[in-house]
């Protein structure tokens, strides 16, 4: 399945809880999850612009340094804030034209 579709998934139903969130991650694969923890992040990072920023990687190994087990903490702590990422993320994606597939 596409990163998209599970972008837009996470957005319409924002886990609420621990288990909610586990739960989330255990219907992805492993790369899947990674390139969602790493769409959070690099979302995050790119919160007020337009664009990727230039020379930014854009590569899921940024979130190497986090333990998969923190990946559904991690989840429920951004709350709220984890669709405003996520749209950062596709604006910016889309007005570079990176393919977030390559994620």
């Amino acid at each position: 399945m596409s990163i998209h579709s599970h972008i837009d998934t996470l957005k319409n139903s924002v886990p609420l809880n621990q288990s909610q969130a586990d739960s989330f991650l255990a219907s992805l694969s492993e790369k899947e999850q990674e390139q969602i923890i790493a769409a959070i992040y690099i979302g995050r990072d790119h919160l007020h612009d337009q664009e990727l920023a230039s020379g930014y990687k854009m590569d899921r190994k940024i979130i190497d340094h986090i333990s998969k087990a923190e990946y559904g903490r991690i989840i429920v702590e951004k709350n709220t804030a984890v669709k405003q990422y996520l749209d950062a993320l596709t604006r910016c994606a889309g007005a570079s034209g990176f393919d977030l597939d390559k994620l």
